[in-house]
């Protein structure tokens, strides 16, 4: 399943803008998403979550809703997770938006893939939940 999380916008009183800063989680496995989606769930009154599962969803998101910030995964089953974030840093609508990756790959190799890639920042998992709140906090303060 992906697109917008039904719990954050559960709590939206009726008739009010939502001020919260939207976050694009991209990872393939339903499981991943839900654990990030957990984790920044404890600032919800902070920030909303979109999800999605493909590298054609990522970049279909990332254009119609400008989240303040991407999370995304290396291993996607359509194009991988440099390749998404090289496209989101080479359009004009997108190049503004923060990519993060958040990946199994640990290797200097595959950090300096991401550099040469656009990604602004790297977290490899397993992550944690306290560093990645204080990663989006950081950059979305």
């Amino acid at each position: 399943m992906s697109g917008l999380n039904p719990s954050s916008a559960a709590d939206d009183p009726p008739g009010e803008a939502d001020t919260r800063r939207l976050i694009l989680i991209v990872d393939d496995e339903p499981s991943v998403r839900a654990m990030v989606n957990a984790s920044i769930d404890v600032r919800r009154s902070h920030y909303r979550v979109l999800e999605a599962g493909t590298a054609a969803e990522a970049l279909a998101l990332a254009h119609t809703e400008q989240p303040r910030l991407v999370l995304l995964d290396v291993a996607l089953p359509d194009h991988d997770g440099f390749w998404v974030c090289r496209l989101l840093k080479t359009t004009p609508s997108t190049a503004h938006i923060p990519v993060i990756m958040l990946t199994a790959m640990s290797l200097a190799s595959d950090r300096d893939q991401a550099t040469a890639a656009g990604a602004d920042g790297y977290i490899v998992k397993p992550f944690s939940p306290r560093a990645l709140l204080a990663e989006l906090d950081r950059r979305l303060a």
